[in-house]
């Protein structure tokens, strides 16, 4: 979508996600090697009672069902940052991941061409508990 096909307010429900022990521990091996993230029997004795995926892994895999999407394809120019992140609630082996992405602002740019698109997402789980938000804004190009 083009700057101008967006609006505020809009919003998109992605495909849901399953979060899968075995990526949830390479993961943290390879980007986030806490023993929470990829010991089990560690993890059983801590707060949360097992292993849990990273928060960047939560993101990351919803990132991709909304690329998968197409809802912005080759009209992004750029993405220019993330804000906001908050980490919910855990995420658990077997749980399931649907993200709902909001668009919460547009400015287009005074030298045209192009503008800027700030979208919302909150990722949920199967139990409609809210795990994950977080903002980004995108640079994005105009139909002109």
């Amino acid at each position: 979508m083009y700057i101008e096909e967006l609006e505020v307010g809009q919003q998109f429900k992605l495909e849901p996600v399953k979060v899968v022990e075995e990526d949830v521990i390479n993961f943290a091996k390879k980007y986030d090697p806490q023993r929470i993230h990829m010991d089990p029997e560690y993890a059983k004795k801590g707060m949360f009672k097992g292993i849990i995926a990273s928060g960047y892994q939560t993101i990351g895999l919803v990132w991709a069902k909304w690329i998968e999407a197409g809802i912005l394809g080759d009209e992004i120019i750029a993405g220019t940052g993330v804000d906001k992140i908050r980490w919910l609630k855990p995420v658990y082996p077997n749980d399931t991941l649907i993200g709902e992405v909001e668009v919460k602002n547009i400015q287009p740019s005074s030298r045209g061409g192009r503008g800027r698109a700030t979208f919302r997402f909150e990722i949920g789980n199967q139990r409609n508990e809210s795990v994950t938000t977080f903002e980004i804004d995108v640079l994005l190009k105009a139909k002109v």
